[in-house]
């Protein structure tokens, strides 16, 4: 029997050296953040149908200039086994990620549809994967990332799978998502009512902002939790320390403790800030990730381990022994901006898939993770100027932190932030994800929202099983119910509204 971990379609974070390298012996300690579902262990047969079918679509690469005609190919994975003529029709959005069978052989979603009968789709978001629409990333070619035009391709979609493939017009159509995906489904259901019946947000990122402060607050919280007060404080000293070294003229020592490729010009906040946030990138990696209770208890045995020297010389020694066969880490602004600089499909910062999901948040989404707040350990020199200085080196000069600040504002203009005026969306959040605080988390008409106390992003996206804690099993069994109402309101007689959340649960939030 599978364990918990290999069952759970968990989230695997995207960030720092980790998952950007320049090359082995220099990793990059920067990352976009990036939320990617984790492929679960491989399942036996007698586990899975194995029903996954590969497609294409070909849609225009620009959707709102209808003088340009040119077309690429998305794909799409498709699993019948289980559907039956008048069911539903159940699309899985992609997100920043290349897109992986496993989303329609297996998971919570995938045990939903196969109980109504349901046809089962997950699509491949343009940019990523094989759905390329132009012969290189270039910043000019960039411009069709636009929500303007992702939303069109998922309407293509689920035209073309409604009249061609199951040839049902009148078919429900049910969508859901992890993270930014989550987003890119609820505006879809804002912007196409008409098509979608209804939504599962998981982990929902929507509402953009200039300073996401709340990151940071939430990762020193899950220190201090799976880890202790003595982790939490080394970290803070550790940081306090090197921030008054570089102010006392000393980075040099900095230099030697961390390693690092490029000395750090001390006289630039910029490349100050550059290497301060490399360290908190690979702390939050640690502290974000599904496995994060393993992750912060091993690290803080080296943060408090009583034979180092002080907290500088232990953070130190644990952030260069995660990268031992590295004779340097890459960590100073210019190195950075060179790496998001890329332009070739066969770069790894594309194939990854780090310049358009940079793209998105420097031309839309922000979140800036900063250390702004004072209810966190990570100094206080890892300001928004650092996001938005990189943004506005790898796009060019036009995307200044002016005109970064007025498209984020667009972007909560347009849709509602985190108070959309859309129904019939179920928002689902782990009380340790730091990225709740950029999603929906209260009711609102006929939409509803949960934190799920003590899970993480998207966990609640694997299958119920006898593991799950008693708010995870509730929280999966109410999206359910939630997604059979939807279906039976479009296509039936409605089901008895959903019982009360607990009486301990704050009013409006569904905390359990």
């Amino acid at each position: 029997m599978l364990s918990r971990l290999a069952l759970i379609l968990g989230v695997s974070v995207a960030l720092a050296g980790a998952a950007i390298e320049l090359n082995p012996s220099r990793p990059l300690l920067f990352g976009t953040h990036r939320l990617i579902p984790r492929a679960p262990a491989k399942l036996e047969d007698n586990e899975t149908g194995h029903g996954a079918v590969w497609n294409q679509l070909q849609v225009r690469q620009s959707q709102t200039n209808p003088q340009n005609r040119n077309s690429f190919p998305i794909r799409y994975v498709s699993n019948d086994q289980h559907y039956r003529r008048g069911g539903p029709l159940f699309l899985f959005i992609g997100g920043p990620w290349e897109l992986q069978e496993h989303l329609v052989e297996q998971g919570h979603f995938f045990d939903i549809a196969k109980n109504m009968s349901a046809y089962l789709v997950a699509n491949e978001l343009r940019y990523y994967g094989e759905s390329i629409p132009a012969e290189n990333a270039t910043r000019l070619n960039l411009r069709y990332l636009a929500l303007a035009h992702i939303l069109p391709d998922i309407a293509n979609l689920i035209t073309h799978l409604m009249y061609e493939v199951l040839r049902d017009p009148g078919a429900t159509v049910i969508l859901a998502g992890v993270g930014f995906s989550a987003s890119i489904a609820q505006w879809t259901r804002q912007r196409y009512q008409h098509l979608v019946q209804g939504v599962w947000s998981s982990s929902g990122m929507v509402k953009a902002s200039t300073n996401f402060v709340e990151f940071t607050e939430v990762v020193g919280e899950n220190i201090r939790r799976f880890g202790s007060d003595e982790c939490y404080n080394a970290i803070w000293q550790g940081f306090r320390v090197a921030e008054n070294l570089i102010d006392a003229g000393l980075s040099t020592t900095l230099d030697n403790l961390f390693d690092v490729c490029n000395p750090i010009k001390s006289d630039d906040p910029v490349d100050v800030e550059a290497f301060l946030n490399g360290i908190f990138n690979e702390i939050s990696l640690q502290a974000v990730d599904i496995d994060l209770r393993e992750n912060i208890d091993r690290m803080c045995q080296i943060l408090t381990d009583p034979e180092k020297n002080n907290s500088l010389t232990a953070l130190s020694n644990w952030l260069t022994g995660l990268f031992p066969d590295a004779e340097c880490l890459v960590m100073d602004f210019e190195s950075i901006t060179e790496a998001y600089q890329v332009t070739d499909w066969q770069d790894e910062m594309l194939r990854n898939g780090e310049r358009q999901w940079l793209y998105h948040r420097c031309t839309a989404l922000g979140w800036p993770l900063t250390s702004s707040s004072p209810y966190q350990p990570f100094g206080r020199r890892i300001s928004p100027d650092l996001f938005m200085q990189i943004c506005e080196r790898v796009f060019n000069d036009w995307l200044t932190p002016d005109v970064f600040r007025a498209l984020v504002r667009d972007t909560n203009i347009f849709w509602g932030g985190g108070r959309p005026d859309v129904q019939r969306v179920y928002h689902t959040h782990g009380s340790l994800d730091p990225w709740r605080y950029a999603g929906v988390y209260f009711a609102y008409g006929n939409s509803y929202s949960r934190v799920i106390w003590n899970a993480t992003h998207g966990e609640d996206l694997a299958s119920i099983s006898e593991d799950d804690s008693y708010a995870l099993r509730l929280a999966k069994e109410r999206v359910a119910q939630e997604i059979r109402r939807w279906v039976y309101q479009s296509s039936g007689p409605p089901l008895p509204p959903p019982p009360p959340p607990p009486p301990s649960s704050p009013a409006g939030l569904g905390l359990l």
